[in-house]
């Protein structure tokens, strides 16, 4: 790929409505993609503050056309070295009883056997998080919370770093202790992403992670496909360090999404801010188009994310 068929990728704040035969209409959250080759008298920069009209791709509807610039913020470089339409293999279904005999290529659940392989693909041990993430987690989503949800830039912009380091440091030392609410919105939002970024294990097992992609990818419905998600998260194969950390995110996200009119935060912005975090060591995620990743958090905050677990009681036999 060369440098003038390097593209360009946006995320659409507010909504427009096409207004012209060649406009595209946009939806916020929505993920735009402009060649670099299509903007006119281009300089190195250029593309980070549009202020004219862009000609691309929106990647939810996959129309083609012009829209405004200026309802656009600018995410990044479409990352080189990958085809420009990579033919993701489809995700296969969760198989009964939990063995698999054989399935074709791509991502497998744990245990399957690859068509042509030489024996089951051995599937990593499960690995719980650290007992202390949920509480980091709820620590500074409750002072964001207690600052409010209606910021504007809350988690639209790309984090400027990973956090203060003394605020990180204490956060992993006492993390019941430390002051989080001296710190700004801005900063915690940052060291928000950047704790669950910096995670050393998988936030999904992989034990669910194959029937979690598989229901995103045949499940249309966001509420339909949202409700099935948090049933096959609510499986006793996932930890419960990994759940209570994915029960305060997704019902902070929630509550975030409900702000929309005032954050532009839409469940599909939220789910692409998030998704990869969440997904970044899962097993087999390198094989799955991303797009599905986005859709199971989508889905999880359209839902209402997921709850807390009731504990059963306490039953004696006289």
């Amino acid at each position: 790929m060369t440098a003038s068929d390097s593209s360009f990728q946006y995320h659409a704040l507010f909504e427009y409505k096409r207004e012209r035969g060649d406009d595209i209409s946009l939806q916020p959250g929505d993920v735009l993609t402009v060649l670099k080759a299509s903007l006119k008298d281009y300089q190195e920069g250029d593309e980070r503050s549009p202020k004219g009209w862009l000609h691309g791709t929106n990647e939810r509807t996959k129309e083609k056309g012009d829209f405004p610039g200026t309802f656009v913020e600018y995410a990044g470089v479409v990352r080189q070295g990958l085809p420009a339409a990579k033919p993701w293999p489809r995700p296969v279904p969760p198989t009964p009883g939990g063995t698999q005999s054989s399935v074709g290529p791509g991502p497998q659940p744990p245990g399957a056997t690859a068509a042509g392989g030489g024996g089951p693909r051995e599937a990593p041990e499960v690995c719980a998080l650290p007992e202390q993430a949920p509480v980091v987690l709820h620590r500074l989503i409750e002072a964001l919370e207690r600052q409010g949800l209606e910021s504007e830039p809350l988690y639209r912009t790309p984090p400027a770093s990973t956090g203060p380091p003394e605020l990180r440091q204490a956060l992993d030392t006492d993390p019941v202790s430390v002051d989080v609410d001296q710190y700004e919105v801005a900063v915690l939002s940052d060291t928000l992403r950047g704790f669950l970024q910096d995670l050393p294990s998988p936030i999904i097992p992989a034990v669910v992670y194959s029937e979690l992609v598989y229901t995103a990818q045949e499940t249309q419905s966001l509420e339909e496909c949202g409700e099935k998600l948090k049933s096959i998260l609510e499986s006793p194969n996932v930890p419960q360090a990994n759940y209570q950390l994915l029960v305060h995110l997704t019902r902070h996200l929630v509550r975030v999404a409900q702000s929309e009119a005032q954050n532009q935060a839409s469940p599909r912005l939220l789910g692409q801010v998030f998704s990869e975090a969440i997904f970044k060591h899962s097993h087999f995620s390198a094989d799955v188009n991303p797009e599905h990743h986005v859709k199971i958090m989508e889905a999880l905050i359209t839902a209402g994310g997921l709850v807390e677990m009731q504990a059963a009681p306490d039953v004696t036999f006289l």
